[in-house]
């Protein structure tokens, strides 16, 4: 019953998360290379993503596999903790992703995706696009100075 309740728990998490960064369902289902069905499972709890999806949520949403999963030094929920300081980190980061789920949403669905991909993206995968699109646009400036 226990592990039923964590993977409600957990699932809770990630559609808080989701939403908190203004992203869709069928947006992180293609990130993560996954049916959107299978996402909203992970959502409902009925199943969890694997270790590597779950790395690149935390890439994705720019924090820890500990704070995705609710874990902190104290196994404590980080807005419970009683040091203010800690809350207000967690506040700031929460104020954050709201302003930032706001600009995901002036997006246009490609863009959306496109900045969701790089973001849980490696590093090594992330130079490589920005190289790959810095030299697209150099290729396009290139030829429109040609005609």
């Amino acid at each position: 019953m226990e592990e039923i309740e964590s993977k409600a728990i957990f699932g809770r998490r990630l559609k808080r998360f989701r939403e908190e960064s203004g992203y869709t369902q069928s947006i992180l289902a293609n990130i993560l290379g996954v049916e959107r069905s299978t996402y909203t499972y992970y959502e409902t709890g009925k199943t969890t993503p694997a270790i590597f999806d779950l790395m690149r949520l935390c890439r994705l949403y720019r924090i820890s596999l500990d704070e995705l999963c609710g874990y902190s030094a104290n196994s404590v929920d980080a807005m419970r903790l009683s040091d203010s300081g800690q809350r207000v980190k967690v506040y700031a980061r929460r104020k954050e992703r709201r302003y930032l789920a706001d600009s995901v949403l002036d997006l246009s669905t490609d863009e959306q995706q496109l900045l969701a991909y790089y973001r849980s993206a490696s590093p090594e995968d992330r130079a490589e696009l920005f190289e790959h699109l810095r030299n697209a646009r150099y290729r396009d400036r290139r030829h429109a100075n040609e005609k």
